[in-house]
């Protein structure tokens, strides 16, 4: 037998055991997944199937260990005869077990590169591309009970019950009386915006004047920076505008002009010295709608017909898929322990 003949079978006496030793792992491995996932095995895909060859990467790296370097023999005996007579023992036969596992590991670890995915469990998140702001007045008169407790506990619980059903959309707050302040920026995280409204009391800031221009302004100031396909006010109050300063209907032409669509709600039952053409002109020239609720059922109905009002522009995200590389991690992560374990105790080699 020539030389080149002697190491070619060198080679492959030591590729063998090691591929064959890879193949049973990954098939008891891939055997125990499909198990574990029954019919949904149908539903998976791979979301980055180039990966995979990175699988041929590993394989190719123990190929050329045996072509350059095949494990020469470690002991020597006088008498080979009566060596083979003995046959190999268990820790011989299982001597490339770990190079296998190792190999069967680095596999698994391609696989779980390469994002195996249910389909199954495909979604599409849905996110209402509108900016909601809204003005609540805090001028005294909102004190007056022909609504239960007071008109602004009664804004407040119809406030709050809206914010809870806007949840794919930012929203913020302002409240106005004789000057205006920001409650809260336009926000997603609505249970910390909820909890601002449930706080908010007459005396909190000057309440002797109904300032509604401010209010509004304010609130065109909190959507300044909003590139949302819907801008919204919601201005709720129960007077007229008798405060000096900004005028409300030069500001209801700049929200015009910015696209943002406001609704106001005159809340309670007025005297007559209210008038609600105001407020009507204000939503008029922005395109929105002048309601006015005197009790309380009133008011919710406003607030439910306002939600059914609002356009909604749907923004159509990713499709979401469960995630199934875990799957495969752990089992490649358990090989290479186990790879570690062997080559440490039972099966060390000795040089």
């Amino acid at each position: 037998m020539s030389a080149s003949t002697e190491r070619l079978v060198a080679v492959l006496r030591n590729l063998l055991p090691i591929l064959g030793f890879a193949g049973l792992a990954l098939v008891l491995t891939l055997a125990g997944l499909a198990a574990y996932l029954g019919a949904d095995l149908r539903h998976v895909v791979i979301a980055s199937p180039w990966w995979l060859l990175a699988a041929f990467v590993p394989l190719l790296a123990v190929v050329i260990r045996g072509v350059v370097s095949p494990r020469p023999a470690t002991l020597k005996f006088s008498r080979a005869t009566s060596a083979r007579r003995l046959g190999p023992g268990l820790a011989a036969r299982l001597a490339h077990l770990p190079d296998g596992l190792r190999l069967a590991a680095a596999v698994l670890l391609a696989l779980a590169l390469a994002r195996p995915e249910s389909s199954r469990a495909t979604d599409r998140v849905e996110h209402k591309g509108i900016d909601i702001v809204v003005a609540l007045d805090l001028s005294d008169s909102m004190e007056a009970d022909d609504l239960y407790p007071n008109r602004l506990e009664a804004a407040k619980d119809v406030i709050d019950s809206f914010i809870a059903r806007r949840r794919h959309d930012r929203v913020g707050m302002v409240a106005f009386g004789a000057t205006a302040t920001t409650v809260s920026p336009l926000t997603v995280d609505h249970g910390v915006l909820r909890q601002l409204v449930r706080r908010l009391q007459l005396g909190s800031i000057d309440g002797s004047k109904t300032a509604i221009g401010a209010g509004l302004g304010q609130a065109l100031n909190r959507l300044k920076e909003s590139e949302a396909d819907s801008k919204v006010v919601v201005l709720l109050t129960d007077g007229v505008h008798n405060a000096e300063g900004v005028d409300p209907d030069s500001m209801a032409r700049e929200a015009a002009d910015r696209g943002v669509h406001v609704y106001t709600v005159l809340i309670g039952r007025q005297a007559a010295s209210i008038d609600p053409g105001r407020l009507e002109r204000i939503a008029s020239t922005t395109g929105g709608y002048a309601y006015t609720a005197v009790d309380q059922q009133a008011l919710v109905t406003t607030f439910q017909d306002l939600l059914n009002k609002l356009d909604r522009s749907t923004i159509l995200g990713e499709h979401i898929r469960a995630q199934l590389f875990h799957l495969v991690l752990w089992p490649a992560l358990l090989l290479l322990m186990l790879d570690i374990v062997l080559r440490s105790t039972r099966l060390r080699r000795f040089p």
